[in-house]
């Protein structure tokens, strides 16, 4: 009975998250037409005014901007205007609408703290949208205090100043963290410790100075501020869809960012709305609901998703949530939930085209339109029915062709098949697909996420023969309702060696893992462990030829309400 319960709790989450993505009006065929005109028109603008934006910069894109700004003196008002990011608190974007030919974009260039001449992040602002910078600089040069345990026992650190806070990390013995604020009641202190912050009652610690001399900082802030002093680096989000207006599914609301970084280089790191995001190339699209979630959304390459202690991997074509509260009710209050595939409706509408890096074409249906069927070849008539399309999924589009009446056909991306065939007319895309390459049925794209095969390895850092690493594992984070306690991992080998233009991956499991190659350098495992008895997410990625960072998520079946989180760091040995 509770199997039927879960799965049906499963289920209605589903849809429910689904649900949110899909507008309740119904458009005309009018209106819909004139939405693509206004977004066509409003992305050709952006473009052509802030191409020449640089660094650390904002620039009005396209009607229905405001700006708040910290010197008087900088008003974004007029369309190419750029100003320093430095100088601005926020910016708010409009929604689409007809009547005034509004939608706002403004286009952002975010350094986050990189080196001069390092490729930093774009971005653009747009619809309905409020984006307030979260930077304290002086948080990098607050006054701490030394924070020590008592003896060899553990000090829990919490996501707040009360023993009813969950858990973040620990400090143990011989460890030292800094105390960089207190609460009003100087009964806990927040704690600093290895990049992560969280809350130690001061009947647990011992602390070097006086407590008076810190700050009192609202006892449910954890986040790592102190790191993130870049302009822009650390912001919130928020996306709160206006009453009243007519739906445009063609022209959406969020924040769109994009970094295309060489091997090598060093990763970039935004603080958005109190989760920590890390990656070096990639493109994703975030979206904050006041009291709800933040969505994050990868549309290409491989993003660590990182709040309350916990962190979570997404790739092409996931998503993931974080559970928003707090003071202002857009913090997170969180750890990630379990990833799910990207659905279409989340994506439409987004205006990838002004990212500089140009992105694949995807497809796909959203709940309103009509079933469609993927055929084993471009043709209704000649080709048999594989499956329906899923408006829970978004799929990549990897070549084209036309059946005997000229009707385009889009061949669409699928490990498990090598023909997949949808009709042009009955799906809807977004994306660079006029860029797409016609290919003969029954043959692979000629371009693209495949240009890797033949490849040992796949390029990059990557081992071109079996190799033996030393392995380092962290922490292990619980995330969810856990009935099993923590899992104790230690120390030890791992050989990985090539496999086509993937990897084979073997650890402490008697069953090695295939790795698939998502992008230069990073690899992905999604399946059952390999002892039989759960799920594992794995994703790897060489940050050189003699080291790799791995995230790995376990969901076991006995305790499937509880995700296990650790991060391995690993040398060539």
């Amino acid at each position: 009975m509770r199997r039927v319960v879960l799965l049906g709790l499963s289920v209605l989450l589903g849809s429910l998250l689904l649900a949110s993505y899909v507008a309740a009006p119904t458009v005309r065929a009018e209106d819909r037409s004139a939405c693509r005109i206004l977004v066509d028109e409003g992305i050709a603008a952006a473009a052509a005014a802030c191409g020449g934006a640089g660094a650390d910069s904002a620039c009005y894109g396209h009607a229905g901007v405001v700006v708040s700004s910290a010197a008087d003196s900088t008003v974004l008002s007029t369309v190419g205007q750029i100003a320093p990011l430095s100088e601005i608190q926020s910016l708010t974007t409009s929604a689409a609408s007809l009547e005034s030919g509004d939608w706002g974009i403004a286009m952002l260039n975010i350094q986050a703290g990189l080196p001069e001449g390092a490729a930093g992040v774009r971005g653009a602002l747009f619809g309905d949208s409020v984006l307030t910078s979260a930077v304290r600089a002086e948080a990098a040069t607050t006054q701490t205090l030394t924070v020590r345990t008592f003896d060899d026992l553990p000090v829990l650190l919490r996501a707040g100043a009360s023993s009813n806070f969950p858990q973040v990390t620990r400090m143990t013995f011989k460890q030292e963290g800094a105390a960089d604020g207190r609460n009003a009641k100087n009964t806990w202190v927040r704690v600093r410790l290895d990049g992560m912050v969280g809350w130690a009652s001061m009947n647990q610690i011992r602390l070097e100075g006086d407590i008076e001399s810190l700050p009192i900082l609202d006892d449910r802030n954890i986040a790592p501020d102190f790191l993130y002093t870049a302009p822009m680096q650390a912001m919130t989000l928020s996306n709160v869809p206006a009453r009243g207006k007519p739906a445009c599914a063609e022209a959406a609301s969020g924040l769109l960012l994009q970094r295309s970084a060489e091997s090598g280089a060093d990763p970039v790191s935004l603080l958005v709305n109190g989760v920590e995001l890390t990656f070096l190339s990639a493109t994703l699209v975030l979206r904050a609901a006041p009291k709800d979630h933040l969505d994050v959304m990868a549309i290409e390459g491989v993003v660590s998703v990182r709040a309350f202690g916990a962190e979570a991997a997404i790739a092409d074509g996931e998503m993931l949530q974080v559970r928003l509260g707090g003071a202002d009710d857009l913090t997170a209050v969180a750890a990630p939930k379990q990833k799910t595939k990207l659905p279409f409706a989340a994506v439409e509408g987004v205006p990838m085209t002004l990212m500089p890096q140009a992105l694949s074409c995807l497809a796909g249906v959203v709940p309103t339109d009509a079933r469609v069927a993927v055929r084993s070849g471009p043709s209704a008539k000649e080709y048999t029915s594989l499956f329906f399309m899923q408006p829970a999924q978004t799929y990549t589009v990897e070549g084209w062709n036309a059946d005997a009446d000229g009707n385009k056909w889009w061949k669409l991306r699928n490990d498990n098949r090598a023909e997949n065939w949808v009709e042009q007319s009955a799906i809807r895309v977004v994306g660079a697909c006029e860029k797409v390459e016609k290919v003969e049925v029954g043959m692979m794209a000629g371009s693209g996420a495949e240009g890797a095969a033949g490849v040992p390895g796949g390029g990059g850092f990557a081992p071109s023969t079996r190799t033996i690493w030393n392995a380092e594992v962290g922490v292990d984070q619980l995330v969810g309702t856990c009935k099993l306690g923590a899992l104790n991992y230690c120390a030890h080998m791992v050989a990985i060696s090539p496999r086509g233009s993937g990897l084979t991956y073997r650890g402490q499991e008697i069953t090695p893992y295939n790795l698939t190659r998502v992008r230069e350098n990073v690899y992905v495992y999604n399946g059952r462990n390999g002892m039989g008895n759960g799920r594992i997410s794995i994703a790897l990625t060489f940050t050189s030829p003699t080291s790799y960072t791995l995230t790995q998520t376990i969901v076991f079946d006995a305790d499937p309400e509880c995700q296990h989180v650790n991060v391995v760091n690993a040398t060539l040995r």
